[in-house]
């Protein structure tokens, strides 16, 4: 699900990277100390599951395991994913640097999103299967209209790509559902306290 450099117009690059760039500022500066070792778990997470990816186009569909990230660490999601990013773009190749405020705005946001969701009363209530597959679900559901939304407004050209882009990563969404359900699952078994449930 990453954009590679060149792919987007400049006028697009820089909003959303301006946007990306504010909430990193936020997230650093309410980072606590004690919340550190939980971001880099997270961060590590995140790079290690978008290994599985499959080249689609311009992009590329992989776990990204947005939802879990969320919440467990909120805002901080954006300090996360971006040094995710970063040595994803350096190491792997993946994405770019001059189109990573983009994919941190794509990634880090949903993530952010589905910590409000989760925490709303209505969501409690949920049988606990069905609540974590939203967390996955959602998390993959949220980055992929980011992402259809930015190449959709970025380049005419682009229109048919991001209706397809969102068509297949329907699939993923599942996946991530199904996924995020069971690693939830156990994390509550063996440390319950980091869900805060």
């Amino acid at each position: 699900m990453h954009i590679s450099d060149g792919v987007l117009g400049l006028e697009t690059t820089i909003i959303v990277s301006a946007v990306s760039a504010l909430a990193l500022f936020k997230a650093i500066k309410e980072l606590k100390n004690e919340d550190i070792s939980l971001t880099a778990v997270a961060s590590a997470m995140f790079f290690i599951a978008s290994f599985i990816h499959i080249p689609f186009g311009v992009t590329q569909i992989h776990l990204i395991l947005l939802g879990v990230i969320g919440i467990l660490i909120s805002w901080s999601s954006f300090v996360a994913i971006f040094v995710a990013l970063l040595l994803q773009a350096l190491l792997l190749g993946y994405g770019g640097i001059s189109s990573l405020g983009v994919n941190l705005f794509i990634m880090a946001a949903p993530a952010v999103i589905i910590y409000y969701l989760y925490n709303l009363q209505i969501v409690k209530k949920l049988n606990e299967k069905i609540k974590f597959f939203l967390v996955g679900f959602l998390g993959t559901f949220f980055a992929t209209l980011f992402l259809t939304l930015i190449l959709y407004f970025s380049k005419e050209e682009f229109n048919y790509a991001a209706f397809s882009i969102f068509s297949v990563n329907i699939i993923t969404m599942i996946i991530e559902g199904i996924v995020s359900m069971f690693l939830l699952l156990f994390i509550k078994k063996v440390y319950p306290k980091i869900l805060k449930v």
